[in-house]
């Protein structure tokens, strides 16, 4: 794929929608290429967060831990993005990424992001404003879920 095509990839996805795609291009030129085997982890849950990917070619497996076994939730196909929330945060994974098959994905790294985003501030305020969004949007289904809990008869009522 091209800078301008990866780009517009990039700016397809939530994280990046309200970007100047300018901004995108410069974070696509620079993103380095990784290839994953089959079985091989993209990422791996309680690891730093350091880079996020962004899935070119093949697929990945979702897992999130479950006492000593993962268990699989989802799939990551061409066009997702993986790890961004972690890598901006710089927090830890939450879930596992595993290539399913050989896969090819562009991997932004935290000190990359962090770049772009002193480079071009208005890049930053964009996908900070997003993310914002993302958790105000959270905050209020878990609003809703206390709502439902509080209104619940007591277990040592039943």
């Amino acid at each position: 794929m091209s800078v301008r095509a990866d780009a517009e990839s990039l700016r397809a996805l939530p994280v990046f929608r309200q970007c100047d795609p300018v901004h995108l291009q410069v974070l696509a030129f620079s993103a380095e290429k990784h290839t994953f085997l089959r079985g091989e982890y993209l990422v791996e849950a309680g690891a730093p967060a350091r880079l996020a990917y962004f899935i070119l070619s093949g697929s990945a497996d979702l897992r999130l831990a479950e006492k000593d076994r993962e268990q699989t939730i989802g799939q990551a196909e061409p066009g997702s993005f993986i790890g961004e929330v972690a890598m901006i945060g710089g927090t830890r994974y939450s879930l596992s990424a595993v290539a399913r098959d050989g896969v090819t994905a562009a991997a932004i790294s935290r000190d990359l992001f962090n770049k772009v985003v002193q480079e071009y501030p208005e890049f930053g305020r964009a996908v900070h404003a997003v993310l914002a969004e993302r958790l105000e949007q959270s905050v209020r289904e878990l609003e809703g879920v206390r709502g439902i809990i509080s209104r619940a008869r007591s277990f040592s009522s039943l």
